[in-house]
């Protein structure tokens, strides 16, 4: 309402008279009230557009970030329970300051760790914090670029989501499963199952604003799977045998089984520790002496077979003796690899032999190069800390060969 239609209601008993200065200040207050009712309204219609508006974007930008994830999780082999620890596995890799690893994951022919992980936000990112991806970049396909992939020194971070929430908060992990950092972490969690087959992803967001009374949140969890199994010596219609969990399956018959040393090195500061290698058929030990090949008849399929190391015998070295068995599936102390597998870039403990020096004919271009119907077992008989010094995973190196039969 106008002020020239407020004054005529005032002076309705005297038209022809001037306005006070009463009546002014009225007219102006009434005025001042609509226009400040209809200013409140119009702010409030902006706030809550601005609020619809964040709240979709952040919702968006969760659900991508996540299908994005499990993407890429799909092609990994293992997702590590341990994220911390496995950065040892991704030497290039150099963790940021205040950041958080939280999902870490291998994937086949790819030479390192790919990495997940929160850190505050900064520059023109929204906080309060975002999360970053280490690994190779992709091309236009969606595949890993092949000029990076062997090249993890040019891998770089870039950030897959920011917005999101840094309360702290811990994992709900399932029974069985265990949070793949210990450490409280903020916003975004993740928990691992005993196979590190699974991952249940949970992921806060959060935008504010200071004419807002309340933050707008999001939360979302999904579950991933590394889909990519060990499998070698396929035919047209089946593998010869599997290898899941560190264990060899026969899928069909096989004969010509062979097991071979190739070598290994573990020492101490008096002399070299004592390896002995054992080989188990459906969890029954096999008489071998590991210094020449084991070579068995034909087994039938669903056979299992398991790789065992012993490091020591009590008497040297304060006592050490350390057993680690392919029949421990959760063991960081064993990685069993294939055809176009990377070789794990772990540096020998106090001046031993590399991996390579032990498998010299089975490494091309910085990987693993054999036959479809082998595999290979690298060991570490020290300790299982993939942190430490010792842990170089080349104690001992066993070839296993498998021939179907015709």
């Amino acid at each position: 309402m106008k002020l020239t239609q407020i004054l005529p209601l005032i002076k309705k008993n005297n038209p022809h008279a001037g306005a006070t200065l009463l009546e002014i200040v009225l007219g102006s207050s009434l005025m001042s009230f609509v226009v400040g009712i209809a200013g409140f309204g119009l702010v409030n219609i902006l706030s809550m557009d601005q609020k619809a508006s964040a709240k979709g974007r952040i919702q968006f930008n969760a659900n991508r970030a996540l299908e994005f994830m499990t993407d890429e999780i799909k092609r990994g082999r293992r997702i590590e329970s341990d994220a911390v620890s496995s950065l040892a596995d991704a030497p290039d890799f150099t963790l940021p300051t205040g950041a958080k690893p939280i999902v870490v994951f291998q994937v086949p022919d790819v030479p390192q760790r790919i990495i997940y992980y929160t850190k505050p936000a900064e520059n023109i990112w929204e906080g309060p914090d975002v999360i970053e991806r280490w690994g190779p970049a992709f091309d236009e396909k969606g595949d890993y670029d092949e000029a990076e992939i062997n090249n993890p020194e040019t891998w770089q971070s870039h950030v897959l989501i920011d917005s999101v929430d840094n309360t702290v908060k811990t994992a709900d992990c399932p029974a069985d499963w265990q949070p793949s950092n210990m450490n409280a972490t903020e916003g975004f969690n993740a928990c691992v199952n005993s196979e590190e087959k699974l991952i249940k992803l949970q992921l806060a967001t959060t935008a504010d604003n200071k004419t807002w009374r309340k933050n707008i949140n999001y939360q979302i969890e999904t579950t991933a799977f590394a889909r990519s199994n060990m499998t070698q010596g396929f035919t047209q219609d089946k593998p010869v045998f599997t290898v899941d969990n560190n264990k060899l399956r026969l899928e069909k018959s096989a004969t010509n089984i062979q097991f071979e040393v190739l070598g290994g090195e573990i020492v101490c500061s008096e002399g070299d520790i004592p390896v002995t290698t054992n080989i188990y058929i459906d969890g029954n030990q096999q008489t071998w002496d590991s210094n020449s090949s084991l070579t068995l008849p034909e087994q039938p399929a669903g056979t299992t077979f398991d790789v065992e190391s012993i490091a020591g015998n009590g008497s040297i070295c304060g006592g050490h003796y350390e057993t680690v068995s392919s029949n421990d599936t959760h063991s960081p102390q064993l990685e069993v690899l294939v055809n176009g597998d990377p070789v794990p870039d772990h540096t020998p403990y106090g001046g031993q032999n590399t991996i390579e020096s032990f498998m010299q004919q089975y490494v091309k271009d910085g990987k693993i190069n054999i036959a479809e119907n082998q595999v290979i077992y690298l060991f570490e008989l020290w300790g299982d800390d993939k942190s430490k010094a010792y842990f170089d995973l080349q104690d001992n190196v066993v070839l296993a060969t498998v021939d179907s039969v015709n």
